[in-house]
């Protein structure tokens, strides 16, 4: 059999990349597919879910004066109350992935046609290693004119440069002539990178939690009157005594219940008892009141009007 020679023993940098990348993908399938991984994975996206549902509510029941584990809710509770706001942060998220596949196909080629001397190319290779910086400082200049978006998303800001970065290592492997990392280097970035990746995602749905939150007490604040009206019928005196709360002693003395009381509203049922706040609830002058589901009283739930 005769021996193959050095030169057709190890292929050319773009026949290499051809093989790598399956003939027509570039670079950026190859992290957005990490990337995916990371992200979609179901740990991930339950932690997720959890810490956005409770830093929303603890911002919430902080701003409405009483503290959030009253509340008890499970992590059932934060993933159900959390869904719709992370998925709009995980669209947000693909969309992006989609502009960045355009992107990658569109420098591959180029990067296949010229190499270094790609005007393109070459500007783009000089660019993407300082994205880590470049973005979150641009972020933080727009938060002059749009504090709220730039209040969310410069920690998401921090997570896209140091991809561009690692994207950028990649891009550099491909030019001809490029020598290969040493052994475990490529591991060892993309380790790095996962952790800033995760850490930003973490913070940037902290962030947006709290922007929820807040959004969330202020709606709350100014429509109370909106909220269910709840009676409660006691068969003894509760002593609710919250602003707009109104007792009423019921006349027959053989009635299971002898009390009655009305301008009662309902925040939430959850952890296993009501959450009841009064038609008179100010940011100031506020009281929360919870009965548990297995208290001797009875519940009308008034339907809205």
């Amino acid at each position: 059999m005769p021996e193959r020679s050095p030169d057709t023993a190890r292929p050319t940098g773009q026949e290499a990349v051809a093989a790598e990348t399956g003939g027509d993908g570039g670079k950026g399938n190859e992290i957005l597919r990490w990337l995916v991984g990371v992200v979609a994975n179901a740990t991930v996206l339950t932690a997720l879910l959890v810490y956005f549902g409770w830093q929303r509510n603890d911002v919430q029941s902080q701003e409405l004066g009483f503290d959030e584990s009253i509340l008890g809710m499970s992590t059932r509770d934060y993933v159900l109350r959390s869904v719709w706001p992370v998925l709009v942060l995980l669209l947000t998220i693909a969309i992006g992935g989609m502009v960045w596949l355009r992107w990658d196909d569109r420098l591959v080629r180029r990067i296949r046609a010229g190499g270094r001397d790609d005007r393109e190319v070459r500007w783009t290779l000089r660019m993407l290693p300082f994205a880590w910086l470049i973005l979150p400082g641009a972020v933080w200049i727009i938060g002059y004119v749009w504090r709220t978006a730039a209040y969310v998303a410069f920690p998401f800001s921090i997570g896209a440069g140091v991809l561009l970065l690692v994207y950028a290592v990649q891009l550099r492997s491909m030019l001809p002539g490029a020598v290969d990392p040493p052994p475990g280097r490529a591991p060892l970035l993309r380790a790095f990178a996962a952790i800033i990746v995760g850490v930003s995602l973490f913070w940037g749905a902290s962030d947006y939690a709290t922007i929820q939150g807040y959004a969330m007490a202020d709606r709350f604040a100014a429509g109370i009157r909106n909220l269910t009206q709840v009676v409660v019928y006691s068969p003894k005196r509760l002593y609710l005594t919250a602003p707009g709360v109104t007792e009423t002693r019921l006349a027959d003395d053989k009635a299971a219940y002898r009390y009655r009381y009305s301008g009662l509203r309902l925040n939430v049922h959850t952890g296993g008892h009501y959450v009841l706040v009064s038609d008179g609830w100010t940011r100031r002058d506020g009281v929360v009141m919870l009965i548990a589901d297995d208290d001797p009283v009875r519940l009308e739930f008034v339907r809205r009007r």
